[in-house]
């Protein structure tokens, strides 16, 4: 699942890891925040989201799938 995030370039994904590192690192690739929670953070992602979470320390990034998540 974690390795789908960087083959399948979703639109939306859950983080795992700390939201202090992975918040900016969401704005500095044209991502936006959806969420955040002690250890998850969920984001809209741009071209680079997510190689730019793991480069910043996320334990792991998980694409969301279905049209009922990442609200709307």
């Amino acid at each position: 699942m974690a390795g789908a995030a960087l083959v399948v370039r979703p639109d939306s994904v859950v983080v795992f890891g700390l939201p202090e590192q992975m918040i900016p690192a969401i704005v500095a690739s044209d991502g936006s925040l959806l969420d955040a929670g002690r250890f998850h953070v969920a984001a809209r992602t741009g071209p680079s989201t997510v190689r730019g979470l793991y480069a910043a320390g996320a334990w792991l990034v998980w694409p969301i799938i279905g049209r009922g998540c990442g609200r709307g």
